[in-house]
């Protein structure tokens, strides 16, 4: 891990753990410390560490779903693997797509418009269905639209939830589905992170790599729960604003 202060680490690692389930990108908030306050690239130890942590999380949260043998003799289970096919199949044929550097304004623009498209799925989302009613038609559309998070500042979990719910999907399911898919695509995401590992020049500092990790865990998981329970009673508005508000002040900032 590049070495980092106690302070930078935390900060570093309470973002990454807020603003990974969150519809409101995690990359144009990393992006924050580094031109704001001239902070170094955190590095692949890093990455790799509140990865795994932000994984652990979302697993011992929905733990007794997980216990359960039946789920993964579940459709939801497989319609989850489905969803992850679009954005796996990106990164393995555009090669180096996923170590692309996005330029400042392009996450900001990104992230204006991709909040954008989450008001309009939102204000004309239908309620139709729940989890439940998942299909597989469904689950790729889904995928599609969570591999435009490729895109720094469009948002994984954004991105998802926002195919969901232009099919019609209820809020708080499209929020769970969106929790749930980040299971597999992190997972991608760690294996080709630990790829790098071979030409690692970094140190590794136990200390520091286990305060990211813990933090990340902690704040992960009772992130996801005020996540659920904020989109339950006010839905995805704040959100939306908080992103455009986000992308006009990284257009200043440029």
């Amino acid at each position: 891990m590049i070495e980092l202060s106690l302070l930078q680490i935390i900060v570093l690692s309470i973002i990454q753990a807020v603003t990974e389930f969150l519809p409101i990108s995690s990359s144009a908030h990393l992006l924050l410390p580094s031109k704001v306050l001239g902070w170094p690239d955190q590095g692949i130890i890093f990455d790799i560490t509140v990865h795994f942590a932000t994984l652990l999380a979302v697993l011992v949260y929905f733990r007794e779903q997980f216990l359960k043998i039946s789920f993964y003799y579940s459709k939801i289970f497989l319609y989850l693997i489905l969803s992850t096919v679009p954005i796996m199949l990106i990164v393995l044929i555009v090669e180096g797509v996923g170590d692309y550097r996005w330029s400042i304004t392009s996450i900001a623009i990104a992230n204006i418009l991709f909040a954008l498209l989450l008001y309009v799925s939102e204000r004309f989302n239908t309620n139709m269905y729940e989890n439940k009613n998942m299909t597989a038609q469904h689950a790729l559309f889904i995928g599609v639209f969570q591999a435009f998070s490729l895109i720094s500042g469009a948002s994984r979990s954004g991105t998802a939830i926002t195919g969901s719910m232009l099919l019609g999907y209820k809020k708080t399911d499209a929020a769970k589905y969106s929790l749930m898919l980040s299971i597999p695509t992190i997972l991608g995401a760690l294996v080709f992170s630990i790829k790098e590992i071979e030409t690692l020049t970094e140190d590794v500092y136990i200390l520091t790599t286990f305060i990211a990790f813990l933090t990340t865990f902690i704040v992960s998981y009772f992130s996801i729960s005020v996540f659920l329970n904020l989109v339950n009673r006010l839905g995805y508005t704040p959100f939306i604003v908080y992103r455009i508000m986000l992308g006009i002040i990284l257009l200043w900032l440029t």
